[in-house]
């Protein structure tokens, strides 16, 4: 009888001993305003911040600068896929430049692109494109959400052109609803000219469908998301 009630109790107790340590380890790498990734092409971002759109952005007080590595601990960077497969000299160069406004649902960011992110094509890989449009749309929308958390419940992308190697691109995002568990936002990808002469070229349209599964708020006082 023991070890029956051992065989069946035991996965459960597992299970609660982990779900009460993992949030542990998640808060070790503490979210603080000057932790980023080390940026491999310090020139571009020194050209992004001499820009009147970046200048404009930086003095507007109802939105709020990040780098993307910031927004989760640092020893989970290498599992994700802008700032740890491919972050690196020649693949995603800066730590992506993130200027939010959380009321109005805004969200506009700053990426440069190296030349090993090419498919056989010679140009940028639209798998790159895709990624950049989903983890943008929804850190658009995550603040209103009621938990700040969700998932994709839908990615649309309609692909206008390809991205040249090398290039600095900006993405546009804005919330166009918001309604209880769910938020849709809209998005524009185009490239982002750093040199006089240079016009923007419109890399791709988007529309993301948020969603915060009802589940979610079981987890909030574990604080694992």
């Amino acid at each position: 009888m023991f070890r029956a009630i051992t065989r069946i109790s035991s996965p459960f107790i597992a299970l609660g001993v982990g779900f009460a340590a993992f949030p542990k380890d998640w808060r070790k790498g503490n979210f603080t305003s000057d932790r980023k990734l080390t940026s491999f092409n310090q020139s571009v971002i020194e050209q992004i911040q001499n820009t009147n759109e970046y200048k404009k952005l930086q003095e507007d007080e109802s939105v709020t600068m990040h780098y993307s590595s910031q927004t989760f601990p640092s020893q989970h960077h290498k599992n994700s896929v802008g700032s740890g497969i491919l972050f690196g000299p020649n693949l995603m160069e800066i730590d992506p430049i993130i200027f939010l406004n959380r009321d109005q649902g805004e969200l506009t960011g700053f990426y440069h692109l190296g030349r090993n992110l090419i498919s056989q094509d010679g140009q940028i890989h639209n798998g790159v494109v895709s990624t950049i449009l989903d983890e943008g749309l929804c850190s658009c929308g995550f603040p209103l959400l009621p938990s700040k958390k969700g998932v994709t419940a839908k990615l649309s992308i309609d692909f206008k052109n390809q991205i040249p190697p090398g290039s600095t691109v900006i993405l546009r995002a804005r919330v166009k609803e918001a309604k209880g568990r769910k938020v849709v936002i809209h998005g524009d990808l185009e490239t982002y000219p750093l040199q006089e002469g240079e016009q923007p070229l419109k890399i791709a349209e988007s529309r993301c469908i948020l969603v915060e599964p009802k589940w979610f708020r079981y987890f909030s006082w574990l604080q694992v998301f």
